[in-house]
């Protein structure tokens, strides 16, 4: 088949984003939202069939139906501290997560979106197991938003606060086991308007909407917390929404092989019907279902409607300036890749708040390379919070110690409760007298050295290992280019 015509064939796409929430608990419960590797026949099991139901216009849903009709039986394991009778769908669900709703209305306010003025949870009938309950929690959180791409503007239809379903643990003949440790974690979707009209805007749309996630800092960005699904058409053609696209290099793909998939069937004079389809590694597709309709949906009767408040709207605004990895490294006067690496690892607002006051290139080593090394060594690295950095900044009053010193200050900071003062007064660092004795010796007994090309690296080397952070880098290259300088 010759290379496609996407506009002349009138393809058109929009994007389906869902994101984990960073929160300590779930959205309708306090089970901690984390994931559990533990899965032994002590935990407890329950089993139960799903059935369709009517929605609120008395209709049922086309999906529900296909779903319902392989009579599946479906196992659910329930773990201590992350399921509970909300999770079984034994007791009714409390009050919705503040720090969730808060962090999806920044979400929201980034994408420019328009808020509302009240929060309606809506169920949405799911009856494939992932969902205990039959149904998925869901609200509109904003609406009518939009983000730029070098190929023109992709409107966001809404951005909803929803319920994260079950994960599949086994499929065994016509029984599915589900883990509850994901069910109910707090997630957020993004839906755009069908402004897409080429594989490659898709895929930078979609890039340009996790970068955003990522400055808000309260998104996971593990394996799978972020997943995209794509909806394709072409003239002639019909939706087909594809699910669970992993990467951004696969979104091209599978857009071309949908394409092509469509556009086989409308030359060869065939119907193609709205799906449900599964991405595979290749980048083509696999059927999974009818595509839903609005009969899926009803009002969710357990949870009155919440009021957006203006102190809730201010909080929302409390994001950090919307920057790509270019704008931060060039206000921050980073590197590039150092500014990537902050948004990638989601620390971009504890970055941006520490660097108000802090030399931004010390604050960003930190937040990457040291930490990185300190979570190496098993050391509990949450425990250095916003407050507890803050406080290291302070003890170190200006100065910029090795490298060495700063790590030793930080593990004692994560290790113990004691102040960051007495820590780093305990620290010893050395006059500049006693460097320039070290750098003496340490010539003397490299003469050879000197003659080489890199003899102040060389001498560098040696003398901060015998310092063993108790000097400051700069400063000690410094001496040795001092003291090199009088042997020539």
């Amino acid at each position: 088949m010759e290379d496609l015509d996407y506009k002349k064939l009138g393809m058109k796409c929009g994007l389906e984003i869902h994101v984990q929430l960073s929160t300590k608990n779930k959205l309708f419960c306090s089970c901690l939202s984390r994931l559990v590797k533990e899965d032994n026949d002590r935990l407890l099991r329950i089993q139960r069939r799903l059935r369709t139901v009517a929605g609120e216009l008395g209709e049922i849903d086309t999906a529900a139906i296909h779903e319902s009709e392989k009579g599946k039986t479906f196992e659910y394991v329930s773990y201590p501290e992350e399921s509970c009778l909300v999770e079984l769908d034994e007791e009714i669900i409390h009050d919705v997560s503040p720090a969730a709703l808060s962090a999806a209305l920044q979400i929201a306010r980034l994408l420019n979106c328009e808020i509302p003025d009240e929060i309606h949870f809506m169920r949405k009938l799911v009856i494939d197991g992932s969902n205990i309950s039959g149904f998925q929690r869901t609200a509109i959180v904003g609406m009518n938003g939009f983000i730029d791409t070098d190929f023109g503007r992709v409107r966001i239809a809404n951005v909803s606060l929803e319920e994260d379903s079950a994960q599949i643990v086994s499929r065994l003949g016509n029984k599915d086991v589900y883990g509850l440790d994901r069910l109910g974690m707090p997630l957020v979707e993004i839906g755009t308007e069908a402004d897409i009209h080429s594989p490659e805007q898709a895929r930078q749309a979609a890039e340009k909407i996790g970068g955003l996630l990522k400055l808000t800092g309260k998104v996971h960005s593990h394996l799978g917390a972020i997943r995209q699904d794509l909806n394709v058409s072409i003239s002639g053609g019909a939706r087909s929404e594809i699910k669970g696209v992993q990467s951004l290099s696969l979104i091209p793909k599978v857009i071309e092989e949908e394409v092509k998939r469509q556009l086989a069937l409308v030359l060869a004079g065939k119907n193609v019907h709205k799906d449900v389809r599964r991405a595979l590694p290749d980048g083509s597709t696999e059927f999974l279902r009818p595509l839903p309709g609005a009969a899926r949906l009803y009002p969710e009767t357990d949870h009155v409607p919440v009021a957006v408040t203006e102190e809730m709207l201010t909080e929302a605004k409390k994001t950090m300036k919307k920057a790509t990895a270019e704008e931060l490294s060039e206000r921050c006067k980073i590197s590039l890749e150092l500014a990537r690496q902050i948004i990638n690892e989601n620390k971009a607002v504890l970055f941006e708040s520490l660097s108000e006051n802090y030399d931004p290139s010390i604050v960003a080593n930190i937040l990457t390379s040291y930490l990185k090394e300190m979570k190496s060594e098993k050391i509990a690295v949450e425990k250095l919070t916003e407050e507890r950095l803050k406080e290291f900044f302070s003890a170190l009053n200006g100065r910029q110690p090795a490298k060495e010193t700063m790590l030793r200050m930080l593990r004692e900071l994560a290790m113990t409760a004691l102040p960051a003062e007495k820590i780093a007064s305990s620290i010893e660092t050395l006059p500049d007298s006693d460097i320039r004795k070290i750098v003496e010796k340490i010539i003397k007994s490299n003469k050879d050295a000197i003659e080489k090309y890199n003899a102040a690296n060389i001498i560098m080397g040696l003398v901060m290992k015998e310092v063993k952070g108790k000097a400051q880098g700069n400063k000690v290259m410094k001496i040795i280019q001092e003291e090199i300088k009088k042997t020539s």
